[in-house]
C-alpha cells in the first residue's frame, strides 16, 4: 500500500470513527444524552453564518521538539440549500503537509476533527500505541471531563465573549502511570460565535518530564482571518 493510499484510508477511518459535526442523525431510543462539550463542539453549526465560498486561514505553532510555524487553510467550497457545506483543507505545507479528505454536508467545522486526528497520530508516533486507543480516550473525555467556561478574549484589540473547553483525557489512565507528562496533557478549545467557523483556538499542552528527559511540547491552531 502506498503512503498516500494509507493516508487516505486513515483519514476516511477518522471520519467514520469520530463522526464529528456532520448533519445530525435522528435521535435513537434510549440514547445517552450528549454532554454540553459534545454539543458545542460536534453538534453546533459552526459554519452557519457562512453563506458564500470563502477561505479561512489559521496559524499553526508548535513549541518543543520539531518546533514549527506553519499555516492551515480551510476552504468552504460549496453551500448547499439546507445550509450544509462542502469543505476541504490544506493542513500544513511542504514536507509537513498532512492529507485529509474533503467532507460534505457539514454543519460543524471539520478543522476540529482534523486537529484531533493530527494529535492522535503524533501520539502514536511518540509512544508506539495504536491511534485508536488515543481516539477512544479523547472521545470518552468529552462525555464527562470537559467543562465549559465563559471567558473573554481579545480579537483585533477588542474584547470578545468566548467559551473555553479544557480537558485532560489521560489524567486517570493507568497505562501512563509512569508518564506524568501524558497524564497531565491538556486539550483546550476556544470558540467565538462572532468568528467565521467559530473555532478561535485549538491547543494541546504536554509538560516536560525530567525523569525521562522529555521536553515540554505544545501545539496550537489559531484563527487568523477569512478571504475570498
Amino acid at each position: 500500500m502506498s503512503t498516500r493510499i494509507g493516508a487516505r484510508a486513515g483519514a476516511v477511518l477518522l471520519l467514520a470513527a469520530l463522526s464529528l459535526a456532520a448533519a445530525p442523525a435522528p435521535p435513537q431510543p434510549e440514547e445517552i444524552p450528549l454532554s454540553p462539550a459534545q454539543i458545542l463542539l460536534f453538534e453546533t453549526p459552526h459554519l452557519q453564518a457562512i453563506d458564500h465560498p470563502v477561505l479561512l486561514d489559521y496559524a499553526f505553532h508548535r513549541e518543543g521538539p520539531g518546533a514549527l510555524d506553519d499555516q492551515i487553510t480551510e476552504r468552504i467550497d460549496e453551500i448547499h440549500p439546507d445550509g450544509t457545506k462542502h469543505v476541504s483543507v490544506n493542513f500544513l505545507s511542504g514536507d509537513h503537509h498532512e492529507f485529509f479528505p474533503a467532507v460534505d454536508n457539514f454543519h460543524g467545522n471539520p478543522l476540529l476533527m482534523f486537529f484531533l486526528e493530527h494529535d492522535v497520530l503524533q501520539m502514536r508516533a511518540q509512544f508506539g500505541i495504536p491511534a485508536a486507543y488515543f481516539r477512544d480516550r479523547v472521545r470518552a473525555a468529552f462525555i464527562d471531563r470537559a467543562p465549559i467556561e465563559d471567558v473573554s478574549i481579545t480579537i483585533d484589540g477588542k474584547p470578545a465573549p468566548a467559551r473555553r473547553i479544557t480537558m485532560r483525557p489521560f489524567a486517570d489512565d493507568a497505562r501512563f502511570a509512569n508518564l506524568p507528562a501524558v497524564r497531565n496533557k491538556t486539550y483546550i478549545f476556544v470558540l467565538v460565535d462572532a468568528l467565521p467557523g467559530m473555532l478561535q483556538d485549538l491547543r494541546t499542552d504536554m509538560p516536560a518530564d525530567p525523569s525521562v528527559n522529555a521536553p515540554a511540547l505544545s501545539e496550537e491552531i489559531l484563527f487568523k482571518g477569512e478571504r475570498p
